[in-house]
């Protein structure tokens, strides 16, 4: 091989050699670049998880895992009655007091007299009747208020009892599934019907929980209120009742000292604290709208 041929293969080296560096170059570039690629989405992945992880870690802090919303819902919709005190009943009660003449205007009937001795008996201290002029219901709440001596309108409630049509319970023994319920609501708020399906459908245990098919609450008949209550249309009170039937109070009361609710009869309203009527009869309370 002469001299020529020699320096043209060299010089093909030397091209090749280059060539090939310039590729390990590339090669090389691509995978930092790929690398850094790979690290970024990892990065972001994590970031992600991260994000997902104290997402779900505030859920379950709110309510309890995957069934959260359900229990941070039984929480919102009841609510716990005032703490019982000693002073509630007073040690020396001898019984409640009553003007005949000033408190019922002269007018004190068997109903009365009955509805007294039981507020003596059970005892209910802090009940006071009140029997109000034939024309109380064509009032306006204002008039009502300073009829009954009441610092606000909200202090004026009333009692209705709701019956549960789609329920296979025949009576009222049970009170997470019964025929009927006897609602306490201020005259001011607006009884929400979807809330208080919900909450007689939250009474039991998620496993025994009564469908949403299975509850439809619509107001009583007359009839079906005489029947339960043993009193006159209109004229519900929560004392002596002729059947016991569960009472659902709007949480709302809580805030007042006492409530003023119907007394037996049409024109006559029964005042009652607040502690009296937990302790007394033991209420669901629950937002109520």
């Amino acid at each position: 091989m002469n001299l020529t041929q020699l320096e043209a293969r060299q010089e093909a080296n030397v091209y090749l050699l280059n060539a090939l560096t310039s590729r390990l170059q590339i090669l090389e570039a691509t995978m930092v670049y790929d690398q850094d690629d790979r690290t970024k989405n990892n990065s972001e992945n994590n970031n992600k998880s991260r994000k997902k992880k104290i997402k779900k870690e505030r859920k379950k802090n709110a309510g309890g895992g995957g069934g959260g919303k359900k229990k941070k819902d039984e929480k919102s919709i009841y609510f716990s009655p005032p703490p019982l005190s000693s002073a509630s009943i007073p040690k020396d009660f001898k019984g409640i007091h009553v003007d005949i003449d000033k408190d019922l205007m002269g007018i004190d009937s068997d109903v009365q007299k009955r509805l007294r001795r039981l507020c003596n008996d059970i005892p209910v201290p802090s009940a006071k009747f009140k029997r109000a002029p034939s024309d109380y219901y064509d009032w306006d709440l204002e008039q009502r208020r300073d009829c009954l001596q009441a610092p606000h309108i909200n202090y004026l409630c009333k009692t209705m009892i709701m019956r549960n049509t789609k329920t296979n319970a025949t009576d009222c023994s049970d009170r997470t599934n019964s025929k009927y319920y006897m609602i306490v609501i201020q005259y001011t708020a607006k009884m929400n019907k979807e809330k208080l399906q919900k909450i007689v459908r939250f009474l039991r245990p998620e496993k025994e929980r009564m469908s949403k098919k299975s509850v439809n609450m619509r107001v009583a008949s007359p009839e079906d209120g005489v029947m339960l209550s043993g009193f006159g249309h209109n004229a519900v009170t929560p004392l002596g009742m002729a059947v016991k039937v569960p009472m659902i109070v709007s949480h709302r009361v809580l805030e007042l000292p006492y409530i003023w609710l119907g007394g037996g009869e049409v024109d006559v309203k029964l005042r009652m604290s607040i502690s009296d009527l937990c302790r007394v009869f033991n209420p669901i309370i629950g937002d109520l709208g």
